[in-house]
């Protein structure tokens, strides 16, 4: 109380004070008699503040980091989805409320500072402060703590998988989405926050570079079906609308981007195989294969199981009559995407155009060994037409 009396009066002793030196001395319990400034007087007021804060939120980082229960980061407890078990929902909550309080305290620092470079702008001395120090501190075992617990949700999607009726991606998908909105609502990731705190390690572990990095590197192991892709689409499309870097937006669509189509090529072939076999070119094909691993110079395949004119001709006209119908699957079940879904048609469709101009060119070469090709009533060309989606 003293010191703030001095502050507060005895400031005013240029201007005609209130007291003379010695009536000062009687107030001053200290070897300096020099009033304390407005940023001392706050460093001072504020250190008795700033041990029992940052015991406090020591405690809270460790108790959401180590411990469960289902806290979000509005205290609410947090929803639990449809599908969801206990733990995996826990998990989350309390992987958002970590970075909810990483924001909190990147607020306060920036706060702080603005507070600190305003004193300096006006020519005050300033005053190394002990909450700044705390929560800075803070911040930086908060980051930590979320590095951490984000690496191991992503490392533990395979289980929360198992424990619950949503596939890897589509858990991703909610971390992604979650923080991303958080991170939205939290004060800490203002424009104007950002540019005090600075492009330091904290910037870069709460990035959403570093989140997307993380969740779309775990959920890219387990990604085996096109819904999946989907999800962690709609992820990164969240992130990107909440600020994530261009460049790394494009990057991350490339690269899922690229898994959807291999997923793409691995469903159309498994779909085009049961289309040949329906549409009667399978069996040919199977035949002209075995008769390539017994092949010798001067053998027809007219003359082989499998190949002669009547199974030929059997087979072609079963195929000509499915051209009017053709047995191209839809994808309606397995691709939601209507883009993707055609591009997967029209593949499976050229599958079975190329197979036919293969049986097509043997079976009127002279190694087919047929007097009368009257079966062959439709050219590549003509069946390709026919095809065509």
């Amino acid at each position: 109380e003293g010191e703030l009396v001095k502050t507060l009066f005895l400031s005013e002793k240029e201007d005609g004070g209130l007291e003379e030196k010695e009536q000062d001395e009687e107030y001053d319990d200290t070897t300096d008699s020099r009033p304390m400034s407005a940023s001392e007087l706050l460093a001072q007021s504020m250190g008795g503040l700033s041990r029992p804060l940052k015991t406090r939120l020591s405690q809270v980082i460790s108790s959401l980091a180590s411990q469960g229960g289902a806290v979000s980061s509005d205290g609410s407890g947090g929803a639990i989805q449809s599908g969801d078990d206990e733990d995996t929902s826990s998990s989350l909550n309390r992987l958002v409320a970590i970075y909810s309080v990483s924001g909190l305290l990147r607020f306060y620092c920036s706060a702080i500072e603005k507070a600190l470079e305003k004193a300096q702008a006006e020519n005050e001395a300033i005053t190394e402060s002990p909450l700044l120090t705390t929560c800075d501190e803070c911040l930086a075992e908060a980051a930590d703590c979320y590095v951490a617990s984000l690496r191991a949700y992503g490392a533990m999607l395979g289980s929360h998988s198992l424990s619950s009726s949503q596939t890897e991606a589509h858990l991703a998908q909610r971390a992604i989405m979650l923080i991303a909105d958080e991170r939205v609502a939290s004060p800490g990731f203002a424009d104007d926050a950002l540019d005090t705190v600075g492009d330091d390690l904290v910037s870069k572990q709460l990035s959403l570079s570093f989140l997307v990095s993380t969740m779309v590197d775990a959920a890219m192991t387990h990604l085996k079906t096109l819904d999946g892709t989907s999800a962690l689409k709609s992820a990164v499309n969240a992130a990107s609308k909440s600020g994530l870097d261009a460049k790394e937006t494009t990057k991350w669509m490339e690269l899922i981007d690229e898994k959807e189509q291999n997923l793409v090529e691995v469903l159309v072939g498994t779909e085009a195989e049961i289309v040949l076999e329906e549409c009667g070119l399978g069996a040919i094909r199977s035949a002209i294969k075995d008769m390539d691993r017994v092949y010798i110079e001067g053998m027809t395949m007219s003359s082989h199981p499998g190949l002669s004119r009547k199974e030929v001709e059997g087979a072609m006209k079963k195929f000509y009559s499915s051209l009017f119908s053709p047995p191209i699957p839809t994808f309606e079940d397995v691709i939601k995407d209507a883009q993707l879904r055609k591009i997967a048609r029209s593949r499976t469709a050229q599958i079975v155009i190329d197979l036919y101009q293969e049986v097509y060119g043997a079976l009127s070469s002279e190694r087919g060994g047929y007097s009368d090709l009257s079966f062959l009533e439709h050219d590549p060309n003509q069946v390709k037409a026919l095809l065509s989606l």
